[in-house]
């Protein structure tokens, strides 16, 4: 079965939404005109609404009887980016532009709406979550905390994500974990300052700085299995003022990724277990902080999207064995609190990646996905 006629029908005013958001990104928690946007679609197709986290949105469309609660999730946050496009939609917003394709992902979640609207002959509930804060602003949190799990007994959740450099016509299914954690460290070396002429009279804390980041890249070759994902990267190093006193003090940040939460609890305890060896044999006085922002999205319910996907696109275009990504979805939450499962659909072979400047979202996607959602709830409902 190809995309739904009824949606498809609606390309050009799906499109013309899209660009408009395109326009008037806003950032992390604050997508208060976006969400203003989004209530007055929704009121013009008679679903109800609630406020829910900070600045997102929840829909309800109840069916005709009782039945499985599916959820679905957009995102609706922009990133601090100056847009590159060129396009006559292009950002109108000072330093910040549409550069992950949320935009199309919110209009993808509006069309599915609209499907909702006339065709409510299910047993059950479907709830549409538009998020804010996906980028690094804990926004799905925010939705968790404010009770979403406490108010609504969630059977199953989906969410998507555009793809590039996939085809348009590609959706990727992975059979476990999907993307990788997000963990992030500060470390703070404390010595004893002096002149660079009498290192001998300070505690000079860059030779142990040196001795971190070596170590760090030695734990992913010594403590991790070769058969296991994971990438620990120094992004900041702070220290020093002058060409000749050593300073006090160092501060070094840096970030992990993994697709495997038990490789995640080694790569915290080995580095710790390194910064205890630094104050040992340097002296200094480390202050070590890690953070685990975003677990590993896992995929629980694969087969309901591949086996939607296949009568959407056809089996030959859906793609179950890619490898995960490294980058992270705060998704990953609500995948602990319920089952599902993150999908991504192709942008087009020659789309600029997620994050890049010049980065668009294909308006094709939104049809797509819509219809590929309609599917997916046939396919939970009757699971």
């Amino acid at each position: 079965m190809p995309v739904k006629p009824e949606i498809e029908a609606r390309f050009e005013e799906l499109k013309n939404i899209r660009q408009y958001l395109h326009t008037c990104p806003e950032v992390g928690l604050e997508t208060v005109q976006t969400v203003a946007f989004v209530k007055k679609q929704l009121d013009a197709l008679g679903i109800g609404y609630e406020d829910i986290g900070v600045n997102s949105l929840l829909a309800k469309i109840e069916g005709k009887g009782k039945g499985k609660t599916v959820a679905f999730r957009c995102d609706m946050d922009a990133l601090q980016t100056t847009e590159e496009t060129g396009l006559p939609y292009q950002s109108v917003v000072e330093g910040c532009m549409h550069g992950c394709g949320h935009d199309g992902h919110t209009t993808t979640m509006l069309a599915f709406a609209g499907y909702l609207a006339n065709h409510r002959d299910f047993n059950g509930t479907v709830l549409l979550l538009f998020q804010s804060g996906e980028e690094g602003y804990g926004g799905a949190l925010e939705v968790i905390n404010d009770g979403l799990f406490e108010k609504y007994s969630i059977d199953y959740m989906f969410g998507m994500h555009n793809w590039p450099p996939y085809g348009e016509h590609q959706v990727i299914v992975h059979k476990g974990t999907a993307m990788a954690s997000e963990d992030r460290f500060d470390l703070i070396l404390r010595g004893k300052s002096g002149h660079a002429s009498v290192p001998h009279g300070c505690i000079e804390p860059f030779a142990a700085v040196a001795d971190f980041i070596k170590g760090a890249q030695s734990v992913i070759a010594r403590k991790v299995s070769a058969h296991d994902k994971a990438v620990i990267s120094i992004t900041q190093v702070h220290g020093g003022s002058a060409y000749n006193i050593i300073p006090d003090e160092v501060v070094i940040k840096g970030n992990v990724r993994t697709t495997d939460p038990k490789v995640q609890d080694v790569i915290e305890e080995s580095l710790g277990h390194l910064v205890a060896g630094l104050e040992t044999i340097y002296g200094v006085t480390a202050t070590f902080t890690y953070h685990r922002k975003h677990p590993p999205v896992i995929n629980t319910t694969p087969e309901l999207v591949i086996a939607a996907a296949e009568r959407v696109v056809g089996k030959e275009n859906v793609l179950t064995e890619e490898l995960p990504a490294m980058g992270s979805e705060d998704y990953a939450f609500y995948m602990q609190k319920t089952r599902g499962c993150f999908v991504w659909i192709g942008n087009g072979s020659d789309s600029p990646l997620l994050h890049n400047s010049k980065y668009d979202f294909n308006d094709n996607v939104t049809v797509l996905g819509a219809s590929l959602f309609a599917e997916l709830l046939d396919e939970a409902l009757s699971d």
